[in-house]
């Protein structure tokens, strides 16, 4: 069984402590939290039982239980060790995947947040095994046992460095899963070759973008480039260029007090006439209506 978390999910520790097996015998009993949970063994063997199963953690074993999910301990013939736990609430919740649907599985791809006029959220799916035997161990090991302390003495920012911790170990056994998986994790050239090119446009849209300064520059062929970032962004670059300058010139007409005409010849635009027009297209509504319409106090 596998969880996928994004990136973007807002984790909050709750609770995290050490627990020695051999010293409370309420380990044998069941339990519930309404919380996730984190366990990863910290020394010798500790026998749990979860979601039906029986199972055996060793030094650095990790196990991920959901809310409300029953656990207990099982073998209490047997002397066990201790083992780290965090309870932690996660919005939006993880989910559930088969390890064999591999389109789930794509984690790595390029997604268009790289521009600067389309709000997207990448999420960047995290996957989690439930249980999992890491190679980093000794990593993760340490991170728990830091946060075991930054709860235990709390003070300061003390949840803030809880969760930056919480975050780190589950990022150790995500990337470690994905090192000894099978899947490809390799950007193609093309994309490296797409982000150089949109981090040009971002820094220089208001200049004289020429097809023999963005060969030069990029050491590609313009044809190529063109066709790179139709690829990824979805769209010609020539519109991309458009949307940056109208979107620089929205800011200058609501914040500024600057004409029509100063407003076109910094973002670009020689002719103001030009730019009026164009500005209409993109936003439906000329420069100084778009002005107009807009509540602001300028400077």
């Amino acid at each position: 069984m596998y969880y996928s978390m994004s990136r973007l999910s807002v984790l909050d520790v709750k609770w995290a402590d050490l627990f020695d097996v051999n010293t409370n015998s309420s380990f044998f009993d069941k339990h519930y939290n309404p919380y996730y949970e984190l366990i990863v063994a910290a020394e010798a063997a500790v026998h749990l039982e979860a979601g039906g199963s029986r199972m055996v953690l060793q030094a650095g074993d990790s196990l991920l239980l959901g809310p409300w999910e029953q656990h207990n301990g099982w073998n209490p013939d047997v002397r066990q060790g201790k083992f780290f736990w965090a309870q932690f609430s996660c919005s939006p919740g993880l989910d559930t995947i088969n390890i064999n649907r591999s389109t789930e599985l794509n984690i790595i791809h390029a997604e268009r947040t790289e521009l600067r006029t389309v709000e997207i959220n990448h999420e960047d799916l995290l996957i989690v095994p439930r249980m999992y035997k890491n190679q980093k161990r000794y990593h993760l090991l340490s991170r728990f046992e830091q946060l075991v302390e930054t709860m235990r003495k709390p003070q300061g920012y003390f949840r803030y460095q809880s969760t930056l911790l919480l975050a780190e170990m589950l990022g150790f056994i995500a990337s470690d899963f994905l090192e000894q998986s099978d899947l490809d994790t390799a950007f193609p050239v093309s994309y490296f070759t797409f982000r150089k090119l949109v981090n040009h446009l971002n820094n220089f849209y208001e200049s004289d973008i020429t097809r023999e300064r963005l060969e030069r520059t990029l050491d590609y062929k313009y044809e190529y480039l063109c066709q790179v970032f139709k690829k990824y962004a979805g769209i010609p670059m020539v519109q991309y260029i458009q949307q940056l300058r109208v979107q620089r010139a929205k800011h200058l007409l609501l914040h500024t007090g600057k004409s029509i005409q100063e407003i076109a010849m910094e973002v670009g635009y020689s002719d103001p006439f030009y730019f009026s027009r164009l500005f209409k297209k993109v936003e439906g509504v000329a420069p100084q209506h778009y002005r107009d319409g807009k509540q602001t106090t300028l400077p």
